[in-house]
């Protein structure tokens, strides 16, 4: 019996010693193909055909990949995840994958190690490189039963690029918010401001120097609600928020608007302004606010950089099929160095502290984007400096048979014809509240003032009014609320109410018309869009 049992541990002890030698032999490579025999016979199996692939595709990923032994030392990596640490792949083999996890994501990495040694487990974390870099990264671990050790697979994705994305889209994010509520913030004192310089034109003071210097107001006022609107609409062309509302358009009329928009500008400087447009009528196919604000914003940047008593010509003509305008000037001109970048964003010609015209350099990227919107090309030309300079736009012509859509601009501001209306001014800015007040009372409306939203709707069973001009940024209840409030009381879901407000982007007037109003002003508003709204109600 002894010898039996000597006899079956001798013959266990020359197995094991076989199978370690074919281990050492399959390690050190000196093994092409392993036979293995069994109920169909005897099948070859060729390491290096079995291996390979799997190899090569472990090496293309994109990804880190490695396997890691249960206490963590990473036994294989792949080229990537080295590149990854910026270390040579014979320092990261070897190493224990602890050493590259940082500082404050080492216990969550561990947790996670932990989980991914028995069933699948993914996360976020930090990897520090060679170099100290910090390299964002998402990891997927899971058990690799190769051995009795169950050694775990890891693979590593790089969140470098999808970070920075992450981080310019939080930033586009907040910039918007910042420009909306700095947009809200500096129309809040332009509109008593206005207002102000309306009644004192209403009350027609014919002293000199008051003249001028309410004039001055009035321009000053006006550039920088334009300068406002700008800023906004850069920022939402940009991001692709501004939609047209195109229809067939007669460019006399786009003409006769943005020469208007643009008049006090040339008028200041006195600048002299010849308009060439053939009797022909000349159509597109446009948003006729959008390319009003393009000829406008031209005429203006005319005028800005030409010295006083200068020329400003504007021509349009068919040419073939398409339409061209030429905005032309006698002023400083463009350098040459300037003239290739003239259209980009912050882009400006004199950046001297003694330049008073400048602006904010973004009236003319806003002229690109609407015109190539519009299908259109815009270009620059200008000899040099002192020269003078010259802006071409061109867009697709509409046939003559086009019919175009009927204008909105001969709008009857004869005072008489607006019969008297019971206004209710809800605004929590007095010089606000109280000049647009005083101004309405020159029309003729019975107008009541309340400062927020609950004296409001205490007012408002009283007074019964007609229209409601309704402020937005109120305090305690906004008005949104306030409008909401309004539409559930009997007998006031007909009531006329406006938002006056320094909010003007898209999601704002949506905002409104779901609270239930019937029109969206920015502010500060024209008494002459107040006096239209209320001639049609």
């Amino acid at each position: 019996m002894t010898n039996l049992v000597t006899k079956d541990l001798a013959e266990l002890h020359q197995r094991l010693e076989e199978a370690e030698e074919t281990l050492r032999a399959i390690r050190s490579g000196e093994v092409d193909a392993l036979v293995v025999s069994g109920p169909d016979g005897e099948q070859i199996y060729t390491l290096h055909g079995a291996d390979h692939p799997y190899r090569t595709l472990t090496e293309a990923m994109q990804q880190g990949a490695m396997s890691l032994s249960p206490d963590g030392t990473i036994l294989y990596c792949n080229l990537c995840f080295a590149q990854m640490l910026a270390t040579p792949h014979e320092k990261v083999v070897g190493s224990s994958i602890m050493a590259w996890i940082s500082p404050g994501y080492k216990t969550t990495f561990d947790q996670l190690f932990r989980q991914g040694r028995k069933t699948k487990s993914q996360g976020e974390f930090e990897l520090t490189t060679s170099d100290g870099t910090i390299l964002p990264a998402f990891v997927a671990l899971s058990p690799l039963p190769l051995s009795e050790s169950q050694s775990i697979c890891m693979v590593v994705t790089d969140l470098t690029e999808q970070k920075k994305h992450q981080d310019l889209q939080e930033i586009n994010r907040r910039k918007d918010e910042f420009l909306a509520m700095l947009a809200h913030e500096l129309r809040n004192p332009l509109a008593p401001i206005q207002n102000a310089v309306v009644i004192l034109q209403h009350l027609g003071l014919t002293n000199e120097k008051l003249t001028y210097a309410r004039e001055i107001i009035d321009r000053q006022v006006h550039h920088l609600s334009h300068l406002v609107d700008d800023l906004l609409d850069v920022s939402r062309i940009t991001l692709g928020k501004v939609k047209l509302e195109k229809q067939p358009l007669e460019m006399a009329t786009i003409i006769s608007r943005a020469v208007e928009t643009s008049r006090p500008a040339i008028d200041a400087r006195r600048h002299q302004l010849t308009l060439s447009v053939p009797p022909k009528a000349i159509r597109v196919e446009g948003d006729p606010t959008r390319l009003a604000q393009v000829l406008a914003n031209l005429l203006t940047n005319a005028a800005k950089y030409t010295e006083e008593n200068g020329e400003i010509f504007l021509s349009c003509e068919r040419a073939n099929s398409e339409v061209v305008i030429r905005v032309r000037d006698t002023g400083i001109g463009i350098s040459t160095d300037l003239l290739p970048r003239v259209f980009d964003l912050f882009t400006q010609g004199d950046r001297s502290l003694a330049r008073s015209e400048g602006g904010l350099g973004i009236g003319l990227t806003l002229v690109r984007r609407l015109v190539e919107m519009h299908g259109g090309t815009v270009d620059a030309d200008s000899p040099g400096l002192g020269k003078g300079s010259e802006f071409v736009v061109r867009l697709p012509a509409l046939s003559n048979s086009s019919n175009p859509a009927a204008s909105n601009h001969g709008i009857n501001h004869d005072h008489t014809t607006c019969p008297s209306r019971s206004v209710l001014i809800v605004e929590d800015n007095r010089d606000g509240a109280d000049t647009l007040a005083m101004l309405l009372k020159m029309m003729n409306h019975d107008v009541h003032v309340a400062y927020n939203g609950t004296d409001a709707i205490k007012a408002l069973q009283k007074l019964l009014p007609d229209i409601v001009l309704l402020d937005i940024g109120l305090p305690v209840m906004n008005g949104y609320e306030v409008a909401a409030k309004i539409r559930q009381i009997p007998g006031f879901s007909k009531t006329v109410l406006v938002a006056m407000t320094g909010y003007g982007q898209d999601e704002d007037r949506q905002k409104s018309l779901v609270a239930g109003f019937n029109h969206h002003l920015v502010k500060p508003v024209e008494p002459a869009v107040l006096r239209q709204m209320f001639e049609t109600l």
